[in-house]
C-alpha cells in the first residue's frame, strides 16, 4: 500500500538546446541509457548478454538489471509529462526502450511494456485520481500486471477470465481464476478486464492493489513458465468473492471493450517498435558469428548468400521501424484513423521480422545451435520474439480488425484523407492523445490513398538518381497491387453479412498490410522522417524495402542493381563494427 496523494516527478535535464530538438533529445537519452548499461558483449558486464543468458537459463530475471532500469530513470519514460513523467509521445517510447530489448527482452517486457499497456488503459479512461495513482506506482518503479480478456484459441495469457458484479454495499465482488498474469506476484497494481455479463461485449476494466484485498479472498497460483523470455515472472491468481472498492472501476461499467479499443492503437504501435531492438541484437549476433567463420567482415561481404541475408534483414528492420513510428504518431495526429494502422503494424511487423530472422539462421551456420557463449544469443532472441508476439496479441486478432475495414476500400465516399507530412517526421512535436477522438473498431486508414500521392512525387524526388527507374517501377507495382486490393474488396460483404469468416478476407488483409508498410516507407523517405542521415537520404534502402514487400505480395519484381544490396550489407557491417543501431536512428551503442 502506498500514499497516493503526492505526485512523483521524473528528473528531466534542463538543456534548452536539446529541448528545441526532439530528435536530438531522443538520441541523447538513448546515449545515456546505453552508457548506463555498458557493452552487452563484454562477458564481465553484470547486465550484459552473458549475464542475461545465465538468468534466462535459470528462468529468473536479473535483480541488478531491474535496479539499473530504475536507476536510469526509465520508468519515467512510460508516464506522460502531464503526470510527472518524460513521455511526450508514444513514438519515442519504442526507441528509448530498445537498449533493454537488445539485452534482456524479459526485463524490458515486464518492467517496460507491461506497465505501459496497463497504464494506457488508465491514462485514457480513468479518473484523475486513478491516473495519479498509476503514475506514482510506475514512477516508483513498481510492477504492474494486466489480466487480459479471454479469447478462444489464444495463449495462456488470454485463457480464462475474471467475473465481477456489484454488491448491495456498493463494493465490487471479484471471482474467478487466471493461470497467467505477468508480474502477478509482485504487481502493486493490476489492471483487469473482467466479465460483467453474458454477452461477448459485457466487460469492464478494474484497477486494484492485489496486496490490499482480504487474505482469504485471493489465492496465489503456481508460476507459469514460458518457452521464450524465460525470466518472465508470470503466475496465476484466483479470487473468491473478493471485495474491491467501487472506485476500482476504470471508466463506465460494462463499457470495457470500447474503452480498451481507445488504448490498443498506442499499445499495438509501441510493441513492434520495441521488438526492433530485439531483432537488432539477433542480426548483430549473426554478423559476429558469420564474420568469425569467414575470417572477418571482408570475407563475409564477398559471400553472396550471406550478403543478401544481411542486407535483406536490415531492410526488414527499417520497414518495421517506418511502420511502427508512423502508427505511433498517428495515435496523436490522426486518432480517427489510427486503429487499423496500429493493427496492421502489430500484425505485419512481428511476421516480417520473424521470417527474416529465420532466413538469417542460415548465416549462423553451426553457431545457430550453440547453447552457451555469444553465439547462443541469436537463438534466444528468436525464441523470445516468438513467445512475446504470441503472448501479447496474436495475428488472428489483428487480422480481424483489418478485415473489418476492408469493405470500406471499395467505397470512394469512405476513403479517408491522406495523412499530413508530420506523420512521418519524428522531430516534430505531437499533441497529447485525445481519448474522446481515438478511433474505435473500423476507424480507417489514410496510408493507402497516400501511396498514390507518394508515387506521383517520386520521379521528381529521384531526378538524376541512377536507380530512379527501378524505384519508380517498384512503386507503380505497389500502386497496381493497391488497386487490385480495392477491386477484391468489392466482393466482401458488410460486417452484418458475416464477412469476418469469409475465406478471402484474411489473405486480402495480409496483402493490404504489406502495401501499407510500403506506403509508410515512402512517406518517411520523401519527408526525411528520421532526420538528416546520409544513409537514409539515399534511396537504396527504400528500393530494397519496396522490392521485398512487393515480392511478399506475390507480384513480379524488377531486378535490383547488385550495388544496392552490397551497400546495405556494407552499412550493416559498418554499424556492427562502430557500433551503431540497426534501425532508422543510427544511434551510438555501447557495444
Amino acid at each position: 500500500m502506498h500514499d497516493n496523494e503526492e505526485t512523483f516527478t521524473a528528473p528531466v535535464a534542463d538543456d534548452g538546446a536539446l529541448r528545441q530538438d526532439r530528435l536530438a533529445r531522443l538520441r541523447c537519452r538513448i546515449d545515456e541509457i546505453e552508457d548506463g548499461l555498458g557493452d552487452p558483449w563484454n562477458a564481465d558486464n553484470p547486465v550484459g548478454l552473458a549475464a542475461v543468458l545465465a538468468s534466462d537459463e535459470a528462468g529468473e530475471m536479473s535483480p541488478l538489471g531491474v535496479r539499473r532500469f530504475q536507476s536510469l530513470g526509465v520508468p519515467a519514460e512510460l508516464v506522460p509529462t502531464t503526470l510527472g513523467g518524460r513521455m511526450d509521445g508514444v513514438d519515442l517510447l519504442g526507441p528509448v526502450l530498445r537498449p533493454f530489448f537488445r539485452r534482456d527482452p524479459a526485463l524490458a517486457f515486464s518492467h517496460g511494456f507491461t506497465p505501459f499497456m496497463g497504464a494506457q488503459m488508465v491514462w485514457l479512461n480513468g479518473a484523475v485520481q486513478q491516473q495519479i495513482r498509476m503514475a506514482n506506482a510506475v514512477l516508483r518503479g513498481s510492477t504492474v500486471g494486466v489480466a487480459c480478456q479471454r479469447f478462444e484459441h489464444e495463449s495462456e495469457f488470454h485463457a480464462q477470465e475474471y467475473r465481477a458484479e456489484w454488491s448491495d454495499d456498493g463494493t465490487l465482488r471479484l471471482n474467478g481464476r487466471k493461470g497467467a498474469i505477468n508480474n502477478a506476484h509482485t504487481a502493486e497494481l493490476i489492471v483487469g478486464f473482467v466479465s460483467t455479463g453474458d454477452g461477448d461485449s459485457d466487460y469492464s476494466i478494474l484497477m486494484f492493489d492485489p496486496a490490499s484485498v482480504p487474505p482469504g479472498t485471493v489465492r496465489t497460483l503456481d508460476r507459469h513458465r514460458t518457452t521464450g523470455v524465460r525470466g518472465l515472472q508470470a503466475a496465476g491468481l484466483e479470487f473468491a468473492d473478493c471485495p474491491l472498492p467501487g472506485d476500482s472501476l476504470v471508466g463506465t461499467w460494462g463499457d470495457g471493450v470500447a474503452l480498451s479499443l481507445r488504448a490498443f492503437p498506442a499499445v499495438h504501435g509501441v510493441f513492434p517498435a520495441m521488438t526492433v531492438g530485439l531483432a537488432d541484437t539477433a542480426l548483430r549476433a549473426a554478423v559476429r558469428a558469420a564474420s568469425e567463420r569467414a575470417a572477418g567482415p571482408g570475407g563475409l561481404a564477398r559471400d553472396a548468400s550471406a550478403r543478401s541475408a544481411l542486407a535483406g534483414t536490415f531492410a526488414d528492420l527499417l520497414i518495421a521501424d517506418c511502420l511502427s513510428m508512423t502508427a505511433c504518431r498517428s495515435v496523436h495526429l490522426q486518432p480517427d484513423q489510427c486503429d487499423v494502422l496500429a493493427a496492421v503494424t502489430k500484425y505485419i511487423v512481428p511476421k516480417i521480422v520473424s521470417e527474416s530472422l529465420y532466413d538469417l539462421a542460415a548465416v549462423m551456420g553451426d553457431a545457430f545451435h550453440a547453447e552457451s557463449g555469444p553465439d547462443a544469443v541469436f537463438r534466444k532472441q528468436l525464441r523470445d520474439l516468438t513467445t512475446l508476439t504470441f503472448g501479447h496479441v496474436s495475428s488472428a486478432i489483428c487480422q480481424s480488425v483489418i478485415a473489418a475495414y476492408l469493405p470500406a476500400l471499395a467505397d470512394p465516399a469512405r476513403t479517408p484523407a491522406a495523412p499530413p507530412a508530420d506523420l512521418f517526421r519524428i522531430e516534430v512535436p505531437l499533441p497529447a492523445m485525445d481519448g474522446a477522438r481515438l478511433a474505435r473498431f473500423g476507424g480507417g486508414d489514410g496510408l493507402l490513398p497516400y501511396l498514390g500521392q507518394a508515387v506521383q512525387r517520386l520521379p521528381e524526388a529521384l531526378t538524376g538518381h541512377p536507380h530512379a527507374a527501378v524505384l519508380c517501377a517498384l512503386a507503380e507495382g505497389l500502386c497496381a497491387e493497391a488497386d487490385g486490393i480495392r477491386r477484391e474488396a468489392e466482393h466482401l460483404g458488410s460486417p452484418d453479412d458475416g464477412f469476418l469468416v469469409d475465406s478471402h478476407s484474411f489473405p486480402l488483409s495480409d496483402r493490404y498490410a504489406l502495401v501499407t508498410a510500403a506506403s509508410a516507407c515512402l512517406g518517411l523517405w520523401l519527408n526525411a522522417g528520421a532526420g538528416p542521415d546520409p544513409f537514409l537520404a539515399e534511396p537504396g534502402w527504400l528500393a530494397l524495402a519496396l522490392h521485398r514487400l512487393l515480392r511478399r505480395v506475390g507480384r513480379p519484381v524488377p531486378s535490383l542493381p547488385r550495388e544496392i544490396e552490397a551497400a546495405l550489407c556494407e552499412e550493416v557491417l559498418r554499424r556492427v563494427g562502430t557500433p551503431h543501431s540497426l534501425d532508422l536512428f543510427n544511434t551510438r551503442l555501447a557495444g
